[in-house]
């Protein structure tokens, strides 16, 4: 490609960047109007669209995941409105929805203040354990506190308990799949062997038109990054493209073609599936399946989720729909 050929792709992808919704990878206009306004200071609004939803597990662990973001910097507000009484039900999504807030907040001031991010992160635990008491039957709170114990670096004990009483309340939860596929990568003490293992059993276990299947590509972008970051290190990034442009080769690819058929035999709309397109789409566009690709990438639209793009660089998925003609 000459000069100005490199110019026109490199326009193309900042007017896609432009246009594109970060941290709002998901397919839910009242959880949109929610965000909105919780970020404005009403925080009625979060309780309402958590209250509509306690029978909807995925939907509830995406909203309140969200609203906890909406809510950084209000969660002494929460605290008020938990400690001025509330029914149960209620006090349950407002002390999961602390939770969440207290986790995001933890996570938001990390990199500036990493003493105040791990205090706030141990707060996070009480009204976790509290919502998971007042909500027996609910996963949510153990989803959620599967992400609590990764993130405090829990021991391999206290983490399968999470995880075990996440998936006793909802065996299918893809966010509970997708943190427990967290938990067993090298950077959070597991291995490679072992998240692979769990992400091919997932998909072999998925039911036709499940999500779930999309744990495999998930996998390889968590390998992709670690063993990517392990070449740079050692100074060889000349090895790493390499690498890296012949990874998804003959069973890879094969395997990856197998899981997509999997998830697309049976469409049906559900909360994560935004999520799970990105992943394909990403994979499948590594691996030269450009119309399979493409495919998933009309489905995400403007909301890329930032596993995996965020792996990739700036403007990583505003690069990849030039690629496929969606600019």
């Amino acid at each position: 490609m000459g000069l100005f050929g490199r110019r026109k792709g490199r326009e193309a992808v900042a007017a896609v960047a432009g246009t594109l919704v970060p941290d709002r990878c998901w397919d839910d206009q009242v959880l949109d109007a929610a965000v909105d306004a919780v970020q404005e200071g009403y925080r009625k609004a979060g309780l309402a669209v958590l209250r509509e939803c306690r029978d909807y597990h995925e939907t509830r662990t995406q909203r309140v995941r969200a609203l906890g973001a909406a809510a950084v910097g209000q969660t002494a507000e929460l605290r008020g409105m938990i400690a001025r009484g509330l029914p149960q039900p209620d006090a349950a999504d407002a002390l999961l929805w602390l939770g969440a807030a207290l986790m995001a907040e933890a996570a938001r001031s990390q990199g500036e203040d990493p003493a105040r991010s791990a205090a706030t992160l141990r707060e996070a635990r009480d009204p976790l354990i509290a919502a998971a008491k007042l909500a027996p039957a609910d996963a949510t709170p153990w989803v959620e506190l599967q992400r609590y114990a990764r993130s405090t670096r829990l021991d391999a004990v206290q983490r399968d308990r999470a995880w075990l009483e996440a998936t006793k309340r909802c065996p299918t939860s893809y966010p509970a799949h997708w943190a427990r596929l967290q938990d067993l990568t090298e950077e959070w003490g597991g291995s490679h062997a072992e998240m692979f293992t769990f992400a091919r059993e997932a998909v072999r276990t998925a039911p036709l038109g499940s999500p779930l299947t999309s744990l495999l590509p998930l996998a390889h972008a968590e390998f992709l990054l670690r063993e990517g970051d392990r070449f740079l290190e050692r100074g060889g990034t000349l090895a790493y493209i390499r690498f890296h442009t012949g990874y998804f080769r003959h069973h890879l690819r094969a395997e990856l073609v197998a899981a997509d058929d999997k998830w697309s035999a049976r469409p049906r709309r559900r909360p994560y599936d935004k999520v799970a397109h990105n992943l394909f789409g990403w994979a499948l566009l590594e691996a030269g399946e450009h119309r399979r690709a493409r495919r998933h990438l009309v489905e995400v639209g403007n909301r890329p989720s930032a596993v995996p793009w965020d792996y990739g660089g700036d403007h990583a998925y505003a690069r990849a729909l030039v690629r496929v003609g969606l600019s």
